[in-house]
């Protein structure tokens, strides 16, 4: 119940009914107004009482195998460690009714785009079956639930003049109106009886996995692999594909700044807890080959134990005009999807999911109807990707440097942004193309890229300063690269046309197969999931988003 708290069962009252056993602990705790007191000047506090008297309570219920508990006061913080931090959640999965149940507000975790983490608010009438659930994991949602649902659990607490009950659910569930406790009785033996109740898996396309075993002997134990297995790759030692370790990094709740930072400087654990700083690097790309070096050939770390030990011991920290912006260990970056046991399971900010199965074929067909429904003309992208003779994105890209038309971004970066990899105008549209070989994990960066680049665009634009498009203008000219002769204010004045954002990528498979048409051998999980909810976000917040495989010949 807490380090400071010894609790004696002289302190607990205990009370029986229905079958119910409720214990009840509650203590009185003094605490200083410290924001008056410090606040006010002395002369005015002199000889004031600023102590007050709280309560904190803990109210037990024990029904059956289930052992249920109401919060008053300060006393959260003793039970958090016992806590089921996805009951609320998992309770309102066994009642809820998704095409009658309105969503009022509901918070959730990101898998994919730039928000990890987002709290949305919706107007009256908004259906649980109308939330776009791909590349979202709720935390806490709060719904006004369906009248025959109110009726089937929870008649006892409604009125004449409201039939529906508000419920707010997360790691505990909460009822939205006051009770006596006759009532909280009545809803302590109900949330029971719904315990028993099979739950339905339609809010989220993801399960988290929580099994420590599982995760530490299976899925944890095929990552280290993974890692082990690419050094050849990172030191240049083979050039085979296989066992290559595919993933994205990135700082999933600090996105913008990881990508706008100016450095990044790499830090080890030391002998006594602390950390040193080993290297800086100016470029994100250039951090995980160089932590894998320094493990290997500065350390000499040959062994999988060795090697994890000490990469878990790894901090990247980003600054921006000398200030740093934000940090984190450096396992917490990767996004990365695994097979263990015959199944996809992947890797989010150290949390492990896998897919309901029941969503699988529903992700494949919304990937396959983004390819078939939002295709880019032919006509603009039209170099081949060959990877045996242009193995670099940026020598693709380069392709179209010179051509009429097209103006070529890559690598140039405005505040840590690239606009675009390819620009292409025809008549009163502009294409902003975005580049990426393969489509696995990899596409997670591509569609951070889109997303980072659409919002920047859509606020300089918004707000009439254009500085961000004059500052490319400048890096474009320095840099050589071919705009069609076109001043400043010419290239300015593109950004008038409709703007289409293009998220482009050509096959990692052996055989140049298309998506839209061998979904099924593109088995990255992630990839889809990156796509689908890019497609949705910018539709729905910025521009168009156009679709195109490049062909390999």
């Amino acid at each position: 119940m807490g380090s400071k708290l010894r609790v004696k069962k002289t302190d607990i009252n205990s009370y029986s009914i229905d079958k119910v056993i409720y214990y009840l602990y509650a203590v009185n705790t003094e605490e200083r107004e410290s924001e008056w007191f410090d606040f006010l000047p002395l002369e005015l506090t002199e000889s004031k009482n600023f102590i007050q008297q709280r309560i904190s309570l803990l109210l037990f219920a024990e029904v059956g195998k289930e052992l249920f508990v109401v919060i008053g006061g300060n006393s959260y913080k003793m039970v958090i460690p016992y806590l089921d931090k996805s009951y609320g959640l998992n309770t309102y999965a066994r009642i809820m009714d998704s095409q009658k149940d309105e969503l009022v507000t509901i918070r959730t975790r990101g898998l994919t785009g730039t928000r990890a983490g987002m709290s949305e608010q919706f107007r009256g009438d908004f259906r649980i079956i109308d939330f776009i659930k791909f590349g979202k994991v709720p935390e806490e949602i709060h719904v006004l639930l369906s009248t025959s649902t109110t009726n089937n659990h929870f008649s006892f607490l409604t009125t004449k003049q409201k039939r529906r009950l508000n419920i707010s659910v997360g790691r505990g569930f909460k009822v939205k109106r006051a009770l006596d406790f006759a009532m909280l009785h009545d809803v302590i033996v109900e949330l029971n009886y719904i315990g028993d109740l099979v739950a339905s898996d339609y809010l989220s396309s993801y399960k988290e996995i929580r099994d420590p075993l599982f995760i530490e002997n299976n899925l944890r134990s095929v990552l280290i692999g993974k890692l082990f297995d690419d050094i050849p790759h990172v030191l240049g030692t083979t050039r085979e594909s296989v066992n290559r370790f595919h993933f994205d990094f990135c700082n999933p709740n600090s996105i913008e700044k990881f990508y706008e930072a100016d450095y990044y400087t790499l830090l080890e654990k030391t002998e006594n807890d602390g950390h040193r700083q080993f290297d800086k690097v100016l470029d994100r790309e250039d951090i995980y080959s160089t932590v894998i070096k320094r493990a290997v050939n500065y350390h000499q770390y040959s062994n999988r134990f060795e090697f994890m030990v000490y990469l878990q011991g790894v901090r990247v920290n980003c600054y921006r005009e000398g200030k740093k912006t934000t940090g984190s260990s450096f396992l917490f970056h990767f996004t990365t999807e695994i097979r263990a046991n015959n199944r996809s399971y992947f890797l989010v900010d150290t949390k492990w999911y896998s897919l309901r199965d029941s969503f699988v074929d529903d992700l494949k067909n919304t990937t396959k109807h983004l390819f078939e429904s939002y295709k880019l003309p032919s006509h603009i992208l039209r170099y081949n990707w060959d990877k045996k003779s242009i193995s670099r994105e940026g020598d693709y890209n380069l392709l179209y440097n010179g051509q009429i038309d097209f103006i070529v971004g890559d690598t140039i970066l405005v505040d840590g942004i690239e606009i675009f990899d390819i620009l292409y105008i025809e008549g009163n549209t502009l294409y902003l193309v975005h580049v990426k070989y393969g489509f696995g994990s990899s596409i997670r960066e591509l569609t951070n890229q889109i997303l980072i680049s659409a919002r920047r665009l859509r606020e300089s634009l918004a707000s009439g300063n254009l500085e961000v498009l004059e500052k490319l203008y400048q890096k474009l000219v320095s840099k050589g690269r071919h705009i069609n002769g076109l001043s400043k204010q010419d290239f300015k004045d593109l950004f008038k046309k409709r703007i289409v954002y293009v998220f482009a990528m050509a096959s990692h498979l052996s055989e140049d197969f298309l998506v839209d048409e061998n979904i099924d051998l593109y088995e990255s999980n992630i990839a889809r999931y990156s796509l689908v909810q890019c497609s949705s976000e910018m539709r729905a917040n910025y521009y168009d988003m156009m679709v195109c495989q490049i062909p390999r010949r």
